[in-house]
C-alpha cells in the first residue's frame, strides 16, 4: 500500500525541488551565487516548521477518541483532498509560467529587500508544500496505516535525487508530462479521501443524508478468519481502496460526492486541456488572416 504514498509525496517533492532549482539557477545565472544562501537558510526553515505541523495533527490524533476522533480524522481527511484539488488546479493554471513567476518574485525580493526578501519567499513557497504534504501524511496514515511512510520516505528520495539532477542541468525530463498524468492519478485519490472523509463524519453522527449503506459487496470473511481477495481490507480490494477509494458498502452521500467530484475534475481538466491546444493554433493561424494582402 505505499503506490499513493510514493506518487502523492513524489509529486509534492519534485514540486519544491523545482522551485528550488529555479531559484537557485536563476541566482547562478544573475552571478548573485552570494545569496544562495539565504535561499537555503529559507528552505531548511520552511522544512523544520513542515515537520513541526505534522507532529502536532499526529500528536492531536493520538489525543482523540470515539466520535471526536472520527471528526477529527474526517476533517484532516476532507481538507486534504481539498489541498490536494487546489494544487492540481494551481499547477495546470500556472505550471507553464511557474518559473517566470518565481524569478519575478526573487527580482522582486533581491532589490527591495535583499537576502532576507529572498530567504522569505524561500520559506513561503516551500512552507506550503511541505505543509501540504504533512497533511496528507497524516490523511494516508489514516487511511492506510503507518506503512504509509515507507512510501512517503520512497517518493520524497526520488524527488530529491529528481530536483538535484534538475539543477546541475544533467537530467532532462517532461514535467508537464509528470504533472499531467500524475494529476490523473491524484484526481481518483481526492475522490476516495473525500468519500472517506464523508464516511467518517457520518460515523461520528454527522451528514446523515439518504441511506446509510446502499448496497453491501463485501465478500464474507473465510473459514479461516481472512478476508477475501475482493473484500475492501483484502488484497485486491484494498489496492482498489487506497487508490480509488473503494468502498464495499457505501452511503449513498459517499456514492454522490464521489461521481460528482471525478466528474466536475475531469472535466475542468478536459477543458483546460483543449484550451491548451486551441491557444497555439491560434497563434498560427491569426496572422496570415491578419496580415493577407488585399487586391
Amino acid at each position: 500500500m505505499i503506490i499513493s504514498p510514493t506518487i502523492i509525496s513524489l509529486r509534492e517533492g519534485v514540486e519544491a525541488a523545482l522551485i528550488i532549482a529555479i531559484m537557485l539557477s536563476y541566482l547562478r545565472r544573475t552571478n548573485r551565487s552570494d545569496l544562495r544562501r539565504y535561499v537555503i537558510s529559507g528552505t531548511v526553515v520552511a522544512i523544520l516548521a513542515s515537520f513541526g505541523v505534522a507532529i502536532v495533527v499526529g500528536v492531536l490524533w493520538g489525543i482523540f477518541e470515539g466520535p471526536l476522533l472520527n471528526v477529527f480524522e474526517g476533517v484532516v481527511v476532507l481538507t486534504a483532498a481539498i489541498l490536494l484539488t487546489t494544487m492540481i488546479v494551481w499547477m495546470w493554471n500556472v505550471g507553464a509560467r511557474v518559473a517566470q513567476e518565481i524569478e519575478e518574485s526573487m527580482e522582486i525580493s533581491a532589490v527591495q529587500q535583499s537576502g532576507i526578501g529572498l530567504a522569505l519567499l524561500s520559506f513561503s513557497l516551500v512552507m506550503r508544500e511541505g505543509v501540504e504534504l504533512s497533511l496528507f501524511s497524516i490523511a494516508l496514515a489514516i487511511q492506510e496505516g503507518v506503512q504509509s511512510y515507507i512510501g512517503i520516505a520512497l517518493g520524497l528520495s526520488i524527488a530529491i535525487i529528481l530536483g538535484i539532477g534538475i539543477y546541475k542541468g544533467s537530467l532532462r525530463i517532461s514535467l508537464k508530462a509528470l504533472f499531467k498524468w500524475t494529476s490523473v492519478f491524484l484526481i481518483l485519490f481526492a475522490a476516495g479521501m473525500i468519500a472517506y472523509g464523508i464516511h467518517e463524519l457520518q460515523e461520528a453522527g454527522f451528514l446523515l443524508i439518504g441511506p446509510i449503506e446502499i448496497w453491501n459487496i463485501n465478500p464474507p470473511l473465510l473459514p479461516g478468519g481472512e478476508y477475501p481477495l475482493l473484500h475492501e481490507n483484502g488484497l485486491i480490494g484494498g489496492m482498489a481502496k487506497a487508490l480509488f477509494g473503494y468502498n464495499g458498502n457505501p452511503s449513498a452521500l459517499e456514492v454522490v460526492t464521489y461521481l460528482a467530484y471525478l466528474g466536475i475534475a475531469f472535466a475542468y481538466l478536459w477543458w483546460k486541456q483543449k484550451v491548451a491546444d486551441v491557444k497555439p493554433f491560434d497563434k498560427q493561424t491569426k496572422t496570415p488572416h491578419t496580415t493577407a494582402p488585399t487586391h
